[in-house]
């Protein structure tokens, strides 16, 4: 990714896209469209696979922005998106793809009411840090985080830190964030993290005390809800990838999918899945409209 030749429009992801590997049959209800129309796996199952990221536009350009950031050093970069756009998924490709000799990627999922002493114990078990005991310092956490940083770079490796769900943290961990993004030496930021949040995190930033917080996040991007476009191409794809046929959902049921889920690649799945079912039970040869509009009007 990031590449001219990788930055392909969705459309030519569908043509050139191979199945997955097979996989384990899902029990009960999913294993009936997995058997009638001989996929691999379910292609709509509400898991985060990076076998299925579908790469938009905007997926693709929040991946390259914060890439962007690891690359120049910058100490905090931003990704938000409404709720079921893939932005957890993006976590997942990014604690991939990045994991390098050079780089030590680490990600901690946030909580409602998470506080700053447990957002640092998770990180500091997620460095494979020794225990600092039951109730720990604040001060003696961010010390340890501070040397564990130190002695990478010494080794010429970079931390990077990804926050998925950043829009539960308190300010107080805010806060803590923005001291641990402030490690350095004369010529560059010795630690990056990536914060990925809803919307109203956004707005919340804009609060005059977040000023010297919100100043810190040079790049920032977000992800979108898919156009009608793209929700037709994104369902072919995962259909690819789950090693069906392209045309598995008729031309004239991605309209109805498109206004109903509004975009929203969660609200997509969750038709998509409903709607194969219907249809291996009713031993239809594809999804036609008609198993749509049915799904929809049970809800």
């Amino acid at each position: 990714m990031g590449n001219s030749a990788e930055e392909a429009k969705v459309v030519d992801l569908v043509d050139r896209v191979q199945a997955g590997p097979r996989e384990a049959e899902f029990p009960s209800e999913s294993s009936v469209p997995i058997k009638h129309f001989k996929l691999h796996v379910n292609p709509f199952m509400d898991s985060v696979n990076p076998n299925f990221f579908f790469r938009t536009e905007a997926h693709e350009d929040a991946y390259i922005k914060m890439k962007k950031c690891i690359e120049d050093d910058i100490s905090l970069g931003l990704t938000t998106a409404i709720s079921g756009t893939g932005k957890t998924l993006l976590t997942q490709i990014l604690l991939t793809e990045l994991h390098t000799a050079r780089h030590k990627v680490i990600l901690s999922l946030v909580y409602p009411q998470m506080t700053r002493s447990a957002l640092l114990k998770e990180i500091i078990n997620e460095l494979g840090l020794r225990s600092l005991g039951s109730r720990p310092l604040v001060h003696t956490m961010v010390s340890t985080i501070h040397n564990e940083i130190i002695k990478l770079h010494k080794r010429h490796i970079k931390l990077v830190i990804i926050i998925d769900e950043v829009h539960f943290l308190k300010a107080d961990s805010l806060h803590i964030l923005r001291t641990l993004s402030n490690i350095e030496v004369p010529e560059k930021k010795l630690v990056t993290i990536l914060l990925f949040g809803e919307d109203t995190f956004l707005e919340r930033m804009h609060h005059p005390s977040y000023r010297s917080l919100f100043s810190r996040m040079f790049i920032r991007a977000r992800l979108r809800p898919l156009s009608r476009e793209e929700v037709e191409q994104y369902v072919k794809f995962r259909c690819l990838v789950a090693g069906g046929s392209p045309q598995l959902f008729a031309s004239g049921t991605f309209d109805l999918i498109f206004e109903y889920a509004m975009g929203i690649p969660r609200e997509v799945n969750r038709v998509c899945h409903n709607a194969l079912i219907e249809s291996a039970k009713l031993r239809k040869p594809s999804v036609d409209r008609s198993v749509i509009q049915s799904v929809i009007a049970s809800w």
